[in-house]
């Protein structure tokens, strides 16, 4: 991510990051944990120190499946605001890429990592609310198959596809809750919600806009944030947003904003 564990330039407060209170979390848990199906719980902030159960130390996917969601994981980096910005991303609805705003905002020509070779793209779509982006690859990535979309389901296991500079990986992840959360865009300002998951894995710089896929391989998150101290959690906007965004790039193509402060 750009900054949270996020990816990029790490200064955490990425899009949306004003993070809940110990006390609303402690309320969320005990509320997902009662043996009743877990409901999406409406939360102001997302916060600084979250009490999560640990990493699960397998995904479990099988080996077939593991090797569909690395073939379809990219890179993606940026140089155009001063600074790296680096991330990851993931392919989806036939060539098209999807990686998190904050990690493209202010570039002109993302440059994606896939398969060791670099491909340049432009994007097409910007979210800066759920902190979003689709990029199109100019060539390069008709031979790769694209990931589908899912619904996230609380107390389950998955796994994180990242890229980093040896390449993609699997990370493990506990998704363990559902919440609609509201605060800032990606720029400070103002913003409407987003459904996103609270995530019970460690993330790092360049984990940004990575894929967090169930045990059928489906994609049902895009991270963009890692609670701050260190501890394993992070956060992921819902693929229904991701959704959202590619039917709206398909019919209205809109440029990445201007680089962030």
């Amino acid at each position: 991510m750009t900054r949270s564990g996020s990816t990029g330039s790490d200064s955490i407060r990425l899009g949306f990051t004003r993070l809940f209170s110990i006390v609303v979390l402690a309320i969320i848990v005990l509320a997902c944990g009662s043996g009743d199906p877990p409901k999406t719980v409406s939360v102001s902030h997302l916060g600084d120190s979250v009490e999560v159960g640990p990493p699960p130390l397998e995904h479990n996917l099988t080996d077939v499946v593991a090797a569909r969601l690395l073939a379809a994981t990219v890179g993606v980096r940026g140089l155009d605001c001063g600074r790296a910005q680096v991330g990851s991303g993931f392919v989806v609805s036939g060539t098209l890429v999807v990686t998190a705003a904050h990690v493209v905002a202010g570039i002109d020509a993302p440059v994606l990592t896939v398969a060791g070779e670099e491909v340049a793209s432009r994007v097409v779509g910007f979210d800066p609310v759920a902190d979003l982006a689709v990029l199109q690859p100019v060539s390069g990535l008709h031979r790769l198959t694209p990931l589908q979309l899912g619904q996230p389901v609380a107390g389950t296991v998955g796994a994180i596809l990242v890229h980093e500079a040896d390449g993609p990986r699997l990370v493990p992840v506990g998704l363990e809750i559902l919440i609609r959360a509201t605060g800032t865009d990606v720029y400070g300002g103002p913003a409407g919600g987003r459904d996103a998951i609270v995530l019970a894995a460690g993330v790092l710089t360049g984990h940004s806009g990575a894929a967090v896929v169930d045990q059928t391989g489906r994609v049902v998150g895009v991270t963009f944030s890692r609670a701050r101290g260190g501890g394993p959690v992070a956060y992921a906007v819902q693929a229904s947003a991701v959704q959202s965004l590619l039917d709206s790039a398909e019919n209205l193509p809109e440029p990445a904003g201007p680089c962030i402060d």
